[in-house]
């Protein structure tokens, strides 16, 4: 029989996965979810898969395992497609072309017998930038792999899943492009308090050039929060 030490292990690590799954729900509220990107809902899923299993075992153990209402979706809630065909938009067909592009996409033309010329003297700054934005990225996961002793499975699994959202975001480069800075501000608090070992790698990351630039086309202000956690 489990102990009481085997119980609070497992109660703790259910508020883990609900404190995962409440910024992934956060997350996804922020693209829309018949948008949000497979790895959120994944994401989402994956935490959910977990809750189940540990309120299960903690109640076949005779313990107490409470049901929150984000626990499970809610059973009005349509299934995660891929692809979701938009409001009025007739199903494929024909000669009729259908595309769903995000709101940060930039160069895309949709149709038939298109010709298109990207011009800007700000390409050549941008790719250097996405450049910066890819080492400073890698070095954080690289970070991620050598802390792997030393911290909890579930934290380095959610750890790397947040990093590929952090990369999504700062991947919006552009006079259009708008990252999301409550993503942002929402992963880094994440990282910063649950990661220790990335605390370097993350202000390296937050101090650079060319990451300030693209948090400049945030949707909000991140000065704030920038100064506050990396001194900016």
């Amino acid at each position: 029989m489990p102990n009481q030490d085997d119980i609070a292990a497992q109660q703790a690590l259910l508020q883990v996965h609900r404190q995962t799954l409440n910024v992934l729900l956060t997350q996804q509220a922020q693209f829309g979810e018949a948008y949000a990107p497979p790895a959120l809902v994944n994401g989402i899923r994956g935490a959910r898969d977990s809750i189940a299993q540990i309120k299960q075992l903690l109640r076949d153990w005779g313990a107490p395992a409470e049901d929150l209402p984000t626990d499970a979706p809610h059973p009005s809630a349509l299934g995660d497609p891929a692809f979701r065909i938009g409001p009025g938009v007739s199903p494929a067909g024909g000669d009729t072309i259908i595309a769903q592009i995000g709101a940060g996409a930039q160069g895309i033309a949709v149709g038939k017998h298109i010709q298109q010329t990207i011009t800007g003297g700000a390409t050549a700054d941008l790719d250097a930038d996405r450049r910066a934005i890819e080492a400073l990225l890698a070095r954080l996961e690289r970070d991620l792999a050598s802390a792997a002793g030393r911290i909890d499975g579930v934290v380095g699994t959610m750890a790397a899943f947040q990093l590929r959202l952090l990369a999504g975001e700062l991947g919006k480069l552009g006079a259009h492009a708008t990252p999301s800075a409550s993503t942002i501000s929402q992963v880094g608090d994440w990282l910063a308090d649950t990661v220790p070992p990335l605390h370097d790698a993350l202000t390296a990351l937050f101090t650079a050039p060319a990451v300030l630039r693209a948090l400049r086309q945030a949707d909000t202000p991140l000065d704030a929060w920038l100064q506050r956690r990396f001194g900016v």
